[in-house]
């Protein structure tokens, strides 16, 4: 956030200056201390605000997630004392996981010369400025400068404003966030084998320390309690927990250990869902129930421009979700929420919600591509340009880390060659000639729910 900022009149906020005859504006920046006007004694000062309010606003921040900030609004008192008003001071203190109390002053760049603004409206501003922590009471109060004297009534406005939690739409992306686990889903699995429980989890990058807490029965006051370190690229792991044979309502806790909250992340539960055993020379292996325990795989598809997008990108959807239980994410499907985030948002939340990206090649021609396909493809040509640069800009530091590598895929709808025109950073993800390699491919796909049975 700037130490300055420049706020309009009248709901408007541009650049700073003057509204013609009667447009006035404010500057605003931070102020540590006491105002200067409590030094001496003033005549005149101006009355009390005649109204102070508060609000959320989502907004963008540098790390192209969306946030929180606080826009603050104030009205002038309609009265002649209004000539004497010179400032508006906005003080701020935050309760919630820590305290923080800050100010900020506004100066009018202009003197007032009438009570109200053209048509007979009461003077308004509005300051958008203040950061906003989750699960957080903010106190704001505002006063007008110059101030009361000494043993006068100090005229000035308060309200309070609270904040959501985590599990808010937008403030889950934000950094405080996102610190703790907001954007994690462990997808928790719980089977129980005979005298064991069997729990499956998927692991977070923020952390590698977890503990589980399995309790046998709802009213248990023991817990089993299991403490477990991770390796920094596993991102899916497996504990056994023993257990009694008449135990069948089963819960279990993850809890995480994260830098962002320590010892005080939020918590996840899974509950017992029935294992089907499959008997096999005397070897018994273990299948989880896909429609009970296994949510489907998330895919993004990132394709270039010169692909078909009706005969390529659609029926290549539709095999996804119908064969490998897939929920398919695709740019020309979210037009809307692209509109409305922007397209790098947009990739990045897909980024962190998506079990998998697929980038499709470009070297495919269907013999079907007609010339209703063709015209699709001048159509599209700039947006799906635009949005394969930016997500291969976005997700290529990822392709050089080998524990982020598993989350990229590269199909091609015939034998590689040559001719492909996929960046070079592409070639270090795993790749799949479909219809050839269609088997290995869905084993893969599926493995980003840890689905390989035991």
């Amino acid at each position: 956030m700037t130490l300055a900022a420049c706020v309009l009149l009248s709901l408007v906020l541009s650049s700073c200056g003057t509204w013609g005859q009667d447009g006035l504006s404010i500057m605003c920046g931070f102020e540590t201390g006491p105002a200067h006007e409590l030094r001496k004694r003033h005549n005149l000062t101006p009355a009390d605000l005649h109204n102070l309010s508060a609000q959320l606003i989502e907004t963008e921040v540098e790390t192209h997630f969306m946030s929180y900030l606080i826009n603050i609004s104030w009205s002038l008192s309609m009265d002649a004392s209004i000539k004497e008003l010179t400032a508006t001071k906005i003080c701020v203190m935050s309760k919630g996981t820590r305290e923080h109390f800050e100010c900020i002053r506004c100066n009018y760049t202009e003197k007032f010369q009438s009570q109200t603004t053209f048509g007979n409206r009461r003077w308004e501003f509005h300051y958008v400025g203040f950061p906003v922590e989750p699960e957080t009471f903010y106190f704001i109060s505002a006063y007008n400068l110059p101030p009361a004297n000494i043993y006068e009534d100090s005229p000035s406005k308060s309200i309070k404003l609270t904040s959501p939690g985590c599990k808010d739409k937008v403030m889950k992306y934000s950094k405080s966030c996102t610190e703790v686990g907001s954007l994690w889903n462990p997808n928790i699995t719980v089977c129980k084998i005979e005298a064991k429980v069997e729990v499956n989890f998927t692991t977070s990058n923020l952390g590698t320390k977890y503990t589980m807490l399995l309790r046998e029965c709802e009213k248990c006051d023991v817990s089993v309690e299991r403490d477990l370190v991770t390796k920094i690229n596993e991102t899916r792991t497996s504990v056994r927990i023993p257990v009694s044979d008449q135990s069948n309502n089963i819960s279990v806790q993850i809890i995480p250990y994260f830098a962002g909250c320590g010892y005080d992340c939020p918590r996840h539960k899974g509950t017992l869902i029935k294992c089907v055993q499959n008997q096999s020379n005397d070897t018994k292996q273990i299948f989880f129930h896909r429609t009970e325990l296994q949510q489907p795989v998330k895919v993004l598809v990132i394709y270039p421009k010169e692909v078909c997008f009706h005969h390529t990108v659609l029926a290549f959807a539709e095999f996804l979700h119908k064969h490998c239980q897939s929920d398919v994410i695709i740019d020309m499907w979210q037009k809307r929420r692209i509109a409305e985030q922007g397209p790098v948002q947009w990739l990045a939340i897909q980024k962190e919600t998506a079990d998998k990206v697929i980038f499709l090649s470009s070297n495919h021609i269907s013999p079907e591509c007609d010339a209703v396909c063709h015209k699709s493809i001048r159509n599209n040509k700039d947006n799906s340009e635009c949005m394969f640069t930016l997500a291969f800009n976005l997700f290529c530091s990822d392709m050089k880390n080998m524990s982020s590598l598993h989350k990229y895929m590269l199909v091609f709808f015939n034998e590689i060659n040559s001719k492909n025109t996929l960046p070079s950073a592409l070639n270090t993800c795993p790749k799949y000639c479909l219809m050839k390699d269609i088997d290995i491919f869905c084993r893969d796909l599926s493995s980003a729910h840890g689905t390989n049975t035991k």
